[in-house]
This record gives structure tokens, sequence and C-alpha cells, in this order.
């Protein structure tokens, strides 16, 4: 049986016996999603989804995986990231200790592996911009921001599953065009790692419904952002770096947008509330499986235009401008979706009352 076989299948199998094997414990020892405040489902509900998904992502890795991608390094900080996942799961960690360890991570990926963003292109066309001693803080910030974006995103079901795999499944495309295929493995390992999660998550097994936890959440945004990286730093680079805005193009606009609104509102950036895309496409009257599809679908167009882009060769200036052009309207709509959605309505009134009174 070929190798990459062998991989996939680890990560699957290892990934159903986690599940099987951690339900009854996580019950056993409280570690479950208690409904209240903000969060409104049915039940206590086990936080063991991004636990399961590390077995079958370590299992595959430690055992099929090429070692040239030095599986050690990788698997060290993620699990680092899914402890303190399970500990913010069962405790409710402070923000700044949360962003400390985080930190500490990126700073280990940096230099164990000497991996980090030492430039971003020809952003705006007058030649490549090379990072210098900028590099290590900006690669620490990214790190922050794509494990943070993903967490954000975790707020109905399979929501940051999903948007995990436009991501994955689009590094896994330009890596195995380009010639980066141990990485595009380690891509569509973290795919099939999670496919068992996604189908408790999403009652396909329902007697065996999960969440995927910030454990879960943390260890999708920090293996996006090792991909990105290697994706666009590497010396057999697979794509440009303003290509990998459109890989996460939902999860970075969303956290922008929340916590340019949250800055505004003079809270914390981190304070939770109900105000990201899927709490307002629920309120708009979609249910969750509706909000899922829709914000899903939005996130496969950002990344292919992605890929057009990356195909075509289009200038680095011109896909950052639209980029930025969308996110700014996409601020703009959650800014005021509220007052929009209220004018639309008002606007058919009249009609309404009008076709009634003939």
């Amino acid at each position: 049986m070929p190798e990459p076989i062998n991989l996939y299948l680890a990560a699957f199998v290892t990934s159903c016996i986690a599940i099987a094997i951690l339900y009854p414990f996580s019950i056993r020892i409280g570690l479950v999603d208690i409904p209240r405040g903000r969060k409104q489902h049915q039940g206590a509900v086990p936080l063991i989804g991004g636990i399961a998904t590390y077995c079958g992502l370590a299992v595959a890795m430690l055992f099929f995986a090429d070692g040239s991608i030095q599986p050690l390094y990788y698997l060290a900080c993620c699990g680092v990231i899914v402890l303190l996942g399970m500990f913010d799961d069962y405790l409710d960690l402070s923000v700044k200790l949360r962003l400390v360890v985080q930190t500490a991570v990126g700073l280990a990926m940096t230099f164990s592996l000497d991996l980090h963003l030492a430039s971003l292109g020809n952003l705006f066309g007058f030649g490549v911009i090379e990072l210098g001693v900028l590099g290590l803080p900006i690669t620490l910030l990214a790190v922050i921001a794509a494990i943070n974006a993903f967490n954000m995103t975790d707020g109905i079901d399979g929501l940051a599953g999903m948007l995990s795999l436009v991501s994955f499944s689009t590094i896994a495309i330009f890596m195995t065009l380009w010639g980066q295929q141990s990485y595009a493995s380690l891509a569509l390992v973290m795919v099939l790692a999670m496919l068992p999660y996604l189908a408790c998550n999403l009652n396909l097994i329902p007697s065996r419904r999960i969440f995927m936890g910030d454990a879960g959440s943390m260890l999708i945004g920090l293996t996006v952002i090792w991909l990105l990286i290697i994706g666009t730093q590497s010396a057999s680079a697979s794509f440009r770096p303003v290509t990998a805005l459109w890989i996460i193009a939902i999860p970075l606009m969303d956290m922008i947008a929340i916590m340019l609104r949250r800055i505004r509102k003079g809270q914390s950036p981190f304070q939770a509330d109900r105000e990201h895309l899927h709490h307002i496409s629920l309120r708009l009257g979609l249910n969750s499986r509706e909000s899922l599809a829709l914000i899903t679908a939005l996130a496969c167009v950002f990344a292919c235009i992605g890929i057009i882009g990356e195909y075509l060769l289009l200038p680095d200036w011109l896909m950052l401008s639209f980029f930025l052009l969308l996110l700014i309207v996409y601020i703009y709509l959650l800014q005021h979706i509220w007052r929009i959605i209220s004018h639309l309505r008002h606007k058919r009134m009249p009609g309404a009352k009008s076709r009634m009174v003939k």
C-alpha cells in the first residue's frame, strides 16, 4: 500500500478511535460545554474534537510522515497549543495567559525551524518588501492572529472545521502543483483527521455529538499559519504572500471587523459577543446548516479568487487592493448591518400595505 494512503488512513482511523475512547472519559471528568449565556445548544457536549484530531495527526505524522518536514517540532508546538486549548476549555484561562503561550509557541516555531516571514512580496508595485529585523515580530503577530481568527469562527456547528477544510484543500492544491508534496500531505492529513469530528459535530453520528473546543480551533489556526509561511517563504515557495490572504479570507476579515467594532465600543478586542458573521446570519433567519453552507461557499469563492490570481500571476498590488476593498465593504456591512436590514424592511412595508389595499 502506498505510504500516503497509510498516512491518511492512520490519521482518520486514529481520530475515530480517539473519539470513541475520549467521549465517555470527557463526560466523567467534566470536559464538556454546558449551555449558558451565549451558548444555546442542548445538553452537555464533550469538547474533544480538537484532541481527537491531534491524536490522529500525531500518529500519522510520527509513523508515516516524510522526515524532511521535521514532524517532531511541528507536533511539539501543536501539542502545547492543544494543551492550552484543553485548559482554556476546562478552566476558562485569561486572555493574557493565552497570548503569552501563543507567543511562546510562535517563538519556538521560528527558532526551531528558522520559520518566519522574511518577505511580503511586491505588494505595492515598487519591488519586493523585505522585512529584515521586522520579520520576527510580524511572524509572531501572524501566528497569534491566525490562531485567534479560527478560534473566533467556532460559533456554530461545523464552521471552523469547514472553513479550515477550504484553507487546507487550497494549500494542498498549491503545494502539490509546485513541488511541496510533503507539506501538501500534512494539509491533507489535517483534513482526514478532522473528518470524524465533523461527522459527530454535524450529527451524522447522533449518539456521539462533540464540539471542537479551543484545543481544536487553535490547532487549526497554528497549522494553517505554519503551512502558509512554508508555502510563501521557503526556497520552493508554492504561492505568494498576498495569495495567503485569500486562503483565510473569511476568518481574517471577520476577526478584523469584530475587533475594530469592539475597540470602537471601548471594549476589549478579545471580549466575546454575538456579532460575528455566523451570529448575524442566524439572526437574519437562516438556520445553522444554512449559515454554514453560506459562509463556507463565501470562503470557497475567496479561495478561488486566490487560486485564479496566482494562476494568472495577477500583480500583487492588484490582489491586495481587491482584498482591501472587500475588507472595507465587509467591515462597513457588519458595522451597519442592522440599520441596513431595518431600512430594507421599512422600504418593503409600504409596498406590502398597498398590495393589501388593492
